[in-house]
């Protein structure tokens, strides 16, 4: 694995785990925050550096979704949506005063959950 693969991988990794942190303490936006950037953050890892200047946000989805196509790993209907719409959520709950319910905090972390499963059995493929 690239260094880069290998230092975004950690990353996302660190993110989940402050994720599972603060929700022992109840703050669903913060988890619901780090949650996303340990999506973003596996997305980064295997999608590589990006074409130019850093990875937008939104705009690492596409390559993300080819390159899930391109090894062979698919996510349903539901949970490309809620990738698509991970963004949006993780926007309110850090700039916003909208309420996060735990229901919404453990869709998400049930996803988070599915891409590390499959960064994991990429990973365990090609190395």
């Amino acid at each position: 694995m690239s260094e880069w693969f290998e230092n975004w991988f950690t990353k996302a990794k660190e993110h989940f785990d402050s994720a599972v942190l603060l929700k022992r303490s109840g703050k669903l936006r913060d988890v619901l925050s780090r949650l996303y950037y340990a999506a973003f953050s596996l997305m980064v890892a295997v999608c590589g550096e990006p074409p130019s200047g850093r990875w937008k946000h939104k705009g690492v989805l596409k390559p993300f979704f080819n390159w899930l196509f391109k090894e062979g790993f698919s996510l349903s209907e539901e949970e490309q949506e809620l990738l698509k719409e991970f963004y949006d959520r993780r926007r309110l709950a850090d700039y916003s005063t909208e309420v996060i319910l735990s229901k919404e905090v453990e869709i998400f972390e049930e996803l988070v959950n599915k891409l590390f499963e499959v960064v994991d059995d990429w990973r365990k493929n090609n190395s």
